[in-house]
């Protein structure tokens, strides 16, 4: 049995655009392009059960005019479909799915009808009694089957034949009617479309083996002397509802890390606010509220440390195994877990839009499938029961020319067995199934490592086909972790030192969760003013507007000092701060400070420090042993970036790179040939890792999910680069094999149903 599909393929819709305010690159080449206003929905469909469901609504919905694409979630239920709204409406698309004969409903199922589908429990219990109850049947059927046979050889009371046979029609009516009855409804619930499935040849199999008990119990033959069908019929059927019944267990274990997921957003967990007697849920905090987490408690959304420190399990959702200390100023993402002490948090993510939200959304739209280069497997699909059927009939006219002139139920019942073995020696899932399981058991061990590959089969083809793996230094192939190692206030400065440190906190906040300076900034400004004696304002970090962040470069925004008083803060490289008008010292121009400035006047510096990545040695070491060649694209300046090639033994494709200047040397290193893989932590690297033909985002921050990144990096250890191109490898190459091993057993099967081996005494029944 095969797992159940899982394959990624999520975001090729591009869902966001970035916008750079910057003056310097509206020198951009203008091109005159025309663009589709698209619009995205989501229906949810009842009915499907496997992959050739999944291919017919898909067919169905590309055969729709205006729609751009269709990807189906089998174990969720749903497809996502973007199209043109002025070419087609979602009520034409919920139309056209259920033309296709299952049931669509516009929009997404509740959150308990989700957990419910992912249990498989209601699917489970039906199966379990019909199993049970087919199996009574068959037994009882197979009993009564031989009563004639035993009566005769013990002498026993004469049984009347004609009851025995109509006792056992009944009973083979009524599993096929009542047992079988899924069975028969898939194979026949599309006939209006003319789709034949895989459940079209096991119903015809079977409705062929009551069609013969019916005719032997109407001839009146003897069970004594021919094949009895009725429990042939009966226990082909518990086979296959077996079969379903493993197929629907390994799928709900296929789904456990999903569920396990949204298990985590059902949880009726509250929260108190600080300072308040207020106790509210999860699903109620907003931002900038300030919330009290205490030990053995989820963290509700995404948040910050204003107060306290303790060991946070992070397991749940980048794979880390051992907890993690977190204290003032660092982040915390939804969904993992504070283990030892009560911590005061302020909330800088809705529920709905925090990271537990974008892993959810990420690893559900994970299990939506649409497989390229896998055509000629569908086109192999589509004709495959087809010739099943066609090679059925043939085998039914041959028998009947080749026992012609037997006596007619003979015949008959010989050239029926022949195409009943026929349609149940046939298995066209396989074939359907041989890539997406290959790509599920992948998805599920990168995922376990602490992985997200939202790209699916597609992603791991084209890692495994890359040839030159591009990355980004600082974050990457550093830790990231930077620290403040010195500061200093320009000595013209009227405003004090609490209130500065509080306004480059609130400057820094937003950036803080998506840029490695950014954050060492905003966690030693909020350490600094929490330490402070001063208190000018209640709360931690204090309230901003008009925020202009440019990617590598800098941030500019309003903070509110005091009540009704606005002051600009400026905080970025030296280049930065002269764009905006404003002299930097001139001893303090050194590229590895942080400037800023406060209402158009220099403020200060700050000096920031990082450290390489104990493991990037071993990791560029192992890819470089595979054959790829490795580089650095950074925006950092040019003595940084000699010092980390250096140490790593990498070349520098370009330092002070800005997110233009990345896309351009990933397109340069494409025209050559190459295979890119594009590396990265932050939002500065979007634009290469859209270019690449994989983008990898070093680590969960946000908008990661929501990028054109195909790979996660949940854990951030780099050792995970490493694995998702084992993986990949592996993946592909087990999906080559099952495609082959799909073929060649239906081959075989099928030569063994038509005979084509009974001169060297092998041959199979249904």
């Amino acid at each position: 049995m095969n797992r159940i599909i899982k394959i990624c393929d999520t975001f090729d819709i591009r869902f966001f655009e970035i916008k750079y305010s910057d003056a310097e690159y509206s020198c951009a080449p203008a091109e005159s392009v025309k663009k589709i206003a698209s619009e995205t929905c989501r229906i949810s469909i009842g009915g499907m059960t496997c992959g050739a469901c999944v291919a017919a609504v898909t067919k169905e919905l590309d055969n729709v005019v205006g729609v751009l694409r269709a990807n189906v979630s089998l174990p969720l239920g749903r497809v996502s479909v973007s199209y043109d709204p002025a070419l087609t409406t979602s009520e034409r698309l919920v139309k056209a799915i259920g033309n296709a004969g299952y049931e669509a409903t516009l929009g997404e199922r509740s959150l308990d009808e989700i957990m419910e589908r992912l249990r498989q429990s209601s699917e489970l219990q039906s199966l379990r009694a019909a199993i049970s109850s087919a199996s009574v049947c068959s037994t009882l059927i197979l009993g009564l089957e031989h009563v004639p046979i035993l009566s005769k050889k013990l002498c026993l009371v004469s049984v009347q034949p004609g009851m025995v046979s109509g006792l056992l029609l009944l009973m083979a009516f009524r599993v096929q009617v009542w047992d079988a009855r899924t069975i028969h409804a898939r194979a026949w619930s599309v006939q209006n479309k003319l789709a034949v499935t895989m459940d079209t040849l096991l119903s015809l199999s079977l409705i062929l083996g009551l069609g013969l008990s019916i005719l032997q119990t109407v001839s009146g033959s003897s069970t004594i002397s021919s094949q009895p069908y009725a429990s042939s019929g009966s226990f082909l059927t518990v086979v296959i509802l077996a079969g379903r019944y493993l197929e629907a267990v390994l799928r709900r274990e296929g789904n456990a890390h999903l569920t396990a997921l949204y298990e985590m957003q059902t949880e009726k967990e509250t929260y108190q606010i600080f300072g308040t007697d207020v106790v509210v849920p999860a699903s109620l905090l907003k931002k900038g509220d300030d919330v009290l987490i205490l030990p053995q408690a989820t963290v509700p959304c995404d948040c910050y440390i204003v107060e306290g420190s303790s060991a946070i399990d992070e397991s749940t959702i980048t794979g880390e195994a051992s907890p993690v200390t977190k204290e003032m100023g660092d982040f915390l993402l939804a969904g993992t877990k504070n283990l030892s002490r009560r911590l005061r948090v302020t909330i800088c993510q809705d529920q709905s839009e925090s990271s537990l939200a974008k892993v959810i959304e990420g690893v559900s739209t994970a299990t939506e499938q649409r497989l390229e280069g896998t055509e000629s497997l569908d086109v192999v699909m589509r004709v495959f029961v087809s010739g099943v059927m066609l090679l059925a009939l043939v085998a039914f006219a041959t028998t009947l020319n080749r026992h012609w002139g037997q006596p007619v139920l003979d015949v008959i019942t010989a050239a029926c067995e022949r195409a009943m073995t026929v349609l149940a020696a046939a298995c066209p899932c396989g074939i359907g199934l041989a890539t997406p399981s290959a790509a599920m058991a992948g998805v599920d061990a990168a995922y376990s490592e602490g992985v997200l590959l939202s790209g699916g089969i597609r992603t791991m083809e084209a890692l495994s086909k890359a040839t030159h793996i591009v990355m980004d230094k600082t974050g990457t192939l550093t830790k990231g972790k930077l620290k403040v190692m010195s500061h200093h206030f320009d000595g013209e400065l009227t405003l004090n030192n609490d209130m500065c440190y509080r306004l480059l906190a609130a400057a820094e906040a937003e950036d803080a969760r998506v840029h490695p300076v950014a954050k060492a900034v905003f966690k030693w400004a909020l350490a600094m003013s929490s330490a402070s004696e001063t208190m000018h304002m209640p709360e931690h970090v204090k309230k901003t507007r008009n925020l202009i962040s440019t990617p590598g470069r800098g941030t500019s925004c309003e903070v509110q000092a005091f009540a009704n008083i606005w002051t600009k803060v400026s905080i970025g490289t030296t280049a930065y701060l002269h764009e905006n008008g404003i002299e930097v010292a001139t001893h303090s121009t050194e590229d590895s400070k942080v400037h800023f400035a406060f209402d158009g006047r220099y403020g200060g510096y700050l000096c920031v420090q990082d450290t390489i990545r104990p493991e990037a040695p071993s990791v560029i070491q192992c890819l470089l042993s595979d054959g790829l060649q490795v580089s650095m694209l950074t925006g950092d300046a040019a003595p940084e970036a000699s010092c980390i090639s250096s140490l790593l033994n990498i070349p520098v494709l370009a330092s002070r790179a800005s997110p233009f200047d990345k896309q351009r040397y990933v397109q340069d290193l494409q025209r050559q040939g190459h295979r890119v893989v594009m590396v990265g932590d932050g939002v500065n690297d979007l634009l290469a890792q859209a270019t690449a033909d994989v983008g990898v985002s070093i680590s969960l921050t946000q908008g990661c999910l929501a990028s054109t990144g195909s790979v996660v990096m949940l854990s951030g250890n780099l050792h995970c680069l490493a694995d998702a191109f084992s993986i990949s490898r592996q993946v592909v190459a087990q999906a080559r094999m099952n495609v082959r091993w799909a073929l060649v057993y239906n081959i075989v099967a099928l030569s063994l149903a038509l005979g084509v081996f009974e001169g060297w005494g092998i041959a199979i029944t249904p």
